[in-house]
């Protein structure tokens, strides 16, 4: 490539020779080189500045947007911050559940403990006696079973989905329950009034408060049902009402402290939220390869599994 000052250069030499020189066929020849350099110049400043642009952008501004039957165009910008979204979503809800759940444990859970210990009444009470067998996994697992059972035999795609989310989940939430409660072997309050009484996890003691059993376990089976059916306009608000009672039934009975329900409650939303991930990335990948995979339930009185079928 020829610098700029030098083509021009050339091309004034070029016009001053063609002055003196009066032979037409030197002249022809001068003016056919005149050309040729005219067109070299304007592809090298065609070339320098591309590799400029390319050089500054290493990533197109803009995208197509992925539906083929509406082109948009959208910054790069846009699409970086939509990809972020979720995640700083996600910190900002565990940063705060850290930072209520923190508040409660040094402010709440002593106070409140004394209060519900002496209003307790009948009603309160008898409404406890309720709902807590609704947080039981003895009797939400052979529900979920059953709900899993009456999907296939209904052909109901959404039954069938709450059934199997909800059998993942209180077996998932009932591992993760049961590890927390042996690390901390927290006091219950029934026990201590004291809320800062813990044994640790190389003590081997009886005292497992926290998290709270039965709340983990109904606010699992409650995302399941929440997630499956989250078009509808009562069915959310319901199950997360019910695994709520739950958990206030708990601290009624003097079974449990606050921090321990709002834990439990974390940790039963989180289990069943990984399982509805996993639930959904596994059918998206058997719908792709055109596969079915089958599954029956398998409950007994003190175990419970799948048996499953892949067909191709």
């Amino acid at each position: 490539m020829f610098s700029a000052f030098s083509q021009r250069h050339i091309l004034y030499c070029l016009i001053l020779l063609m002055l003196k020189q009066r032979d037409l066929l030197v002249l022809r020849l001068r003016l056919v080189c005149l050309c040729l350099l005219a067109v070299l110049f304007t592809v090298n400043n065609a070339a320098q500045a591309q590799s400029l642009v390319l050089s500054e952008s290493t990533q197109p501004y803009f995208t197509l947007h992925p539906d083929t039957t509406h082109q948009e165009l959208k910054p790069q910008q846009e699409i970086q911050e939509e990809k972020l979204s979720p995640f700083l979503k996600t910190a900002g809800i565990v940063v705060a559940g850290a930072a209520v759940w923190t508040a409660t444990y040094m402010y709440v859970d002593e106070p409140l403990q004394r209060f519900t210990q002496s209003h307790r009444n009948a009603v309160a009470n008898g409404m406890a006696q309720v709902v807590t067998p609704l947080g039981r996994q003895k009797y939400l697992m052979p529900a979920a079973g059953a709900a899993l059972l009456g999907g296939l035999l209904a052909k109901d795609e959404k039954l069938q989905q709450v059934g199997l989310i909800s059998v993942g989940s209180i077996l998932v939430n009932a591992g993760i329950t049961s590890t927390l409660k042996k690390t901390f072997h927290r006091h219950r309050p029934n026990i201590t009034t004291d809320n800062d009484v813990f044994d640790g996890p190389f003590n081997h003691t009886s005292n497992a408060s926290l998290p709270s059993s039965h709340t983990s376990t109904a606010f699992a089976v409650a995302t399941s049902v929440a997630t499956v059916y989250k078009d509808s306009k009562y069915v959310p608000p319901i199950a997360y009402g019910i695994a709520s009672l739950v958990g206030l039934a708990r601290i009624n009975d003097n079974a449990h402290w606050t921090t321990d329900v709002m834990a439990a409650a974390a940790v039963g939303y989180l289990s069943s939220k990984g399982v509805s991930y996993l639930y959904n990335l596994a059918d998206e990948k058997l719908e792709k390869r055109r596969q079915k995979l089958l599954l029956t339930p398998q409950i007994g009185l003190t175990s419970a599994g799948f048996s499953g079928i892949l067909i191709f």
